[in-house]
């Protein structure tokens, strides 16, 4: 036991073990550079990758305006037909109407009996 202590309390343990190279620090910033980007790999960039993002821009309006006309469409059809129907009963209205309007209670009444029989 005491020859352990010993061992630890010699020289040879109390010298840290982690060592620098000389100059390590005075050329870090250099070297550092140099290995993250190296001075004659420069890296070319597609034409088709610099374009991406503008094919992505184009493409999303034009889903926006295919939609918008698709849903502006379909509220134009049902509206002419919503229009038709309007001016089908009006013209019935205007028939009724004027068939009414020009005659008594008892024509009326004939005239309805005789649409019965």
């Amino acid at each position: 036991m005491e020859e352990r202590k010993n061992i630890l309390d010699s020289a040879a343990y109390k010298k840290n073990p982690f060592l620098v190279p000389d100059n390590y620090f005075a050329d870090f910033s250099k070297n550092l550079e140099n290995k993250i980007t190296p001075a004659n790999s420069k890296k070319e960039i597609s034409l088709f990758v610099r374009m991406k993002p503008w094919m992505y821009i184009a493409a999303s309006f034009l889903i926006f305006i295919g939609c918008i006309q698709w849903y502006i469409s379909g509220t134009v059809n049902v509206e002419k037909n919503s229009v038709e129907n309007i001016e089908e009963v009006e013209s019935s209205i205007d028939e009724s109407v004027m068939l009414y309007a020009y005659l008594d209670d008892l024509m009326i009444m004939d005239y309805l009996a005789s649409d019965n029989e």
